[in-house]
């Protein structure tokens, strides 16, 4: 019997592995992408930021297990040129992405805000009639739309309550970006920060399984109607306490209390601990514009 050889399974395992990898990628992906959108940000953002997170990730990596950045290691492992690679490098946190690739209704509002044909004597957004000569939204969108119908714009923008109108046929900008409701930068900040450590967690029990990283999860199919009230406030209760314990445990370390102890400890590390409840998504009915008869604001209309 001929025994299989250990570099070909060891090329299947990889290819399985790289399989698993794109589907779990867009598991994860797809909660990202709706952030994405409820934030406001446009896919082509999204491509952006996502190239200066896989060069520093790689930067970061390779200053771990060499002490030194390679700017053609990165460019071979990323497959990003080497010039986007420096450029990347060479840029501080803090600083951003441009805006010019973002969401088409941001660049509708923008517009609509600082192009002249669009604002009042005073440089805010004029009230727009939806059809129409002249300054109307429809030659807004036919400019700044990137093809986009007005209609589904329309649509667009009053779902994320970023327009209304105002009189028949007529419309009026209400914000100065398309963002979901509840998307404030608190909301937005926790959620970077959560996610951000939990990816991470997962990534290093990944790579190490050794090291102790506890992730646990238990779950179950219950009855949505008697047991899920009991088992939420049961849940609440239990992770405020436990929670509330762990706390006291972290603070009873000499590092929190000033000890002389303190110099027996080589490194001050982070310890961080976080309870997520999640229930599954239902189907819910449409709501807002989209859910009712959309009207017609063509019928009617003659040009003057």
């Amino acid at each position: 019997m001929l025994k299989k050889d250990p570099e070909r399974r060891n090329f299947a395992n990889r290819f399985d592995a790289r399989a698993t990898a794109r589907k779990a990628l867009l598991n994860i992906l797809q909660p990202l992408a709706g952030f994405v959108l409820d934030t406001g940000l446009s896919v082509q953002e999204f491509q952006a930021i996502y190239r200066i997170a896989a060069v520093r990730s790689a930067a970061e990596r390779q200053r771990e297990l060499t002490g030194r950045i390679s700017i053609s290691g990165i460019a071979a492992s990323t497959g990003i040129p080497r010039a986007e690679i420096s450029r990347i490098l060479k840029t501080t946190p803090r600083q951003q992405p441009s805006d010019r690739k973002q969401q088409a209704t941001n660049l509708i509002l923008s517009a609509w805000h600082q192009d002249p044909k669009f604002t009042s004597a005073n440089g805010s957004p004029s009230d727009l009639p939806i059809f129409g000569v002249g300054s109307t939204f429809d030659a807004l969108v036919k400019t700044h739309g990137r093809g986009i119908p007005t209609r589904a714009m329309l649509d667009e923008l009053a779902r994320t309550d970023s327009i209304e109108v105002i009189s028949p046929g007529t419309v009026r900008a209400k914000s100065v970006v398309a963002v979901d409701n509840g998307a404030g930068p608190r909301a937005v900040k926790a959620f970077g920060d959560r996610a951000a450590e939990f990816l991470s967690t997962m990534l290093l029990n990944m790579r190490d399984p050794e090291r102790f990283r506890f992730v646990s999860n238990v779950s179950s199919v219950i009855d949505a109607g008697n047991a899920l009230p009991i088992v939420r406030k049961e849940i609440s209760t239990r992770g405020q306490n436990f929670l509330a314990a762990i706390r006291e445990t972290l603070f009873r370390d000499p590092v929190h209390k000033g000890s002389t102890t303190r110099r027996s400890v080589r490194k001050p590390v982070r310890v961080s601990v976080t309870i997520y409840y999640r229930e599954a998504e239902q189907y819910k009915q449409p709501h807002g514009p989209l859910a009712k008869t959309r009207r017609n604001f063509r019928r009617g209309f003659s040009a003057t």
